[in-house]
């Protein structure tokens, strides 16, 4: 009974999926491990060659014993080339398979990363991906495998002789440092440069998005600037990144010629001084050649290498905030049905003790509607953006029928309308249904919730009609309307609304105060963040925010009677540029 606790405590962890895919290629990789010994163990067949002729061929002048050492050597050169061409395309297989198994999970790290904060790390992981596929489908990966054997032509040397191994040892170790040092003083101009590069194009897609405010305001000159300006500092750090490693190449290529000149001389004295065979000196070049081959590629394709040992620990770093994986949608929707509880919630800024919502703690049970409301800037909309988990409290918790809600992994349990609508997908059909290939009546539904389907079909290919530019094109109050029924689609649990009516008419708000009621009746929470007092009527309770903290919550009569029914307090609530919107609206609170 008191081993399983222990037994549980020390399993291993859980693998990331860049772990799991890496152990899944490990017969893959030990094939290519295979084919990369037979191919090196070949390569011996050259030095062995020269040495029968030697002593065989030219001491027996036996021209049959020629043939058939030449037939014997040709074969294993061909046989190599054939292991070599299967090992690259094995790679090539392998580096594809990889990009297709990690492609989901990475977008998916990415997404999550963002959602996190680390908006500016998820687009370059994303890229990662494909610099690893790419530099295992290249020719750089091979010289992994081909390094591993330089100790072993090492060896052959210092078998042949001592001085002839010390000579090769010290050329590897040489070009090996040169290749180090080369990263070494290139290393800080290719992260400024770039750094620069990733702000250029950081401006140049902010521009594209604002390009008609930009060119209004006559600011078109100053972003292009601006953009020009990081582009010629990326420039100028690559140039410099590019000289010194010239330098580093001009020393590496006379170090190469070197070794090789002093392997050939180290041998011809061996053959004077000692009487070894002038076979050696053939040898210990051919041997000497295969030990530095892979330092000397790896000098040319250096920066390949190093970008993807940082690719793969980048990705290793995002696939760790992976979040699990979600519980199977049947066993969610079993759950019994609990409401919304906002628990002691409470949010600062990052480095500082500003509590911009504070302790906002109340409960809602399924089908309410609150209502929250208070001056500019007493924390309503971030409290909405906190209950529909798109910002994660600093403390305190918000549970959806009893879970985790303030994780923004609800899916089709959360609606959200946010203040600036951003109408994602190309067509209406996909706006309504979140990117999803979900039933068109569901689509329908929603958009006839919402009073808009007739606006809709009235289009020349109704909800295929195609939507450019995130739905700049339209409307505020169309655009409103569509992210409306984007929100109710689906039949949400939790529905938040971030002033949800600042751009419909009298008619727009009608139909959203009977959509509401819908949504009640189908058991959903409903938290309508507003200025405006003609949305009450929709609700059951109201909260009051100023100054992060709830000051007011119950029942909404109750808290219009005793709080909203004063002036000074109304005049907060409804700004006067909006009072011809709601003039025919209601005051009080309406129950159906």
């Amino acid at each position: 009974m008191l081993m399983a606790p222990l037994r549980t405590s020390i399993l291993p962890p859980a693998r990331t999926p860049l772990e799991a895919a890496l152990w899944a290629c490990a017969g893959p990789f030990g094939l290519v491990f295979a084919y990369s010994c037979s191919y090196n163990l070949l390569l011996f067949a050259p030095s062995i060659y020269l040495l029968q002729i030697y002593d065989r061929v030219l001491s027996s002048r036996s021209g049959d014993t020629l043939l058939m050492l030449t037939l014997i050597v040709a074969l294993t050169v061909v046989v190599g080339g054939v292991l070599d061409a299967l090992r690259r395309a094995l790679l090539g297989r392998l580096g594809a398979w990889l990009e297709d198994r990690l492609r989901p999970s990475v977008l998916a790290a990415c997404l999550e990363s963002a959602f996190r904060g680390d908006g500016t790390q998820s687009p370059e992981a994303y890229r990662d991906l494909t610099a690893l596929r790419q530099f295992v489908e290249s020719g750089a990966c091979p010289l992994l495998f081909d390094a591993l054997w330089t100790p072993s032509f090492l060896c052959v040397l210092f078998l042949v002789h001592p001085l002839l191994g010390a000579v090769g040892a010290c050329s590897v170790v040489l070009l090996f440092g040169v290749t180090i040092a080369g990263d070494l003083v290139t290393e800080d101009a290719t992260a400024k440069s770039g750094a620069a590069l990733s702000r250029s194009y950081g401006r140049l897609a902010a521009a594209v998005g604002n390009i008609h405010l930009i060119r209004a305001m006559g600011m078109l000159d100053g972003t292009a600037r601006l953009i020009h300006h990081d582009a010629q500092d990326a420039r100028r750090e690559s140039d410099l990144a590019l000289s010194r490693y010239e330098i580093v190449m001009l020393a590496a290529k006379p170090l190469r010629a070197l070794s090789q000149v002093l392997m050939m001389g180290a041998a011809a004295w061996l053959v004077l001084d000692y009487g070894k065979s002038p076979a050696i000196i053939f040898v210990a070049t051919l041997m000497s050649g295969r030990a530095i081959a892979p330092v000397e590629s790896a000098i040319a394709s250096w920066k390949s290498l190093a970008m993807a040992v940082k690719a793969y620990r980048r990705l290793a770093a995002v696939l760790t905030v992976l979040p699990p994986a979600r519980a199977n949608a049947k066993v969610a929707s079993q759950r019994p049905l609990s409401g919304l509880v906002v628990d002691n919630v409470g949010l600062k800024l990052p480095g500082s003790n500003n509590f911009l919502l504070k302790g906002v703690s109340f409960s809602l049970a399924p089908g309410e509607c609150l209502g929250i409301i208070g001056p500019s800037g007493s924390g309503k909309s971030l409290l909405g953006q906190v209950i529909a988990g798109l910002t994660a409290p600093t403390h305190g918790r918000v549970l959806l029928d009893n879970t985790d809600a303030s994780l923004g992994r609800s899916g089709y349990r959360l609606g959200y309308l946010p203040q600036d609508i951003n109408l994602l997908g190309e067509t209406i059909n996909d706006i309504i249904a979140r990117l999803d290939d979900a039933d068109p009546q569901k689509v329908v539904e929603a958009a006839r919730l919402v009073g808009i389907h007739d606006a809709i079909m009235r289009m020349p290919q109704a909800y295929a009609t195609l939507v450019p530019n995130g739905g700049l094109v339209f409307s505020r109050g169309y655009r409103q309307r569509l992210g409306l029924a984007r929100a109710f689609f689906g039949n949400p649990r939790l529905v938040v609304l971030d002033e949800p009516n600042a751009s419909l008419d009298y008619a727009g708000e009608r139909v959203l105060l009977d959509a509401i009621e819908q949504m009640k009746m189908a058991n959903a929470t409903v938290i309508v963040v507003t200025h405006r007092m003609g949305i009450l009527a929709a609700t059951d309770k109201i909260a009051i925010m100023e100054g992060g903290a709830v000051i007011a919550f119950g029942e909404s009569e109750e808290i219009f009677e005793r709080h909203l029914s004063r002036p000074q307090v109304a005049s907060q609530v409804e700004p006067p540029g909006n009072a011809s919107a709601t003039a025919n609206i209601p005051a009080q609170p309406v129950r159906p």
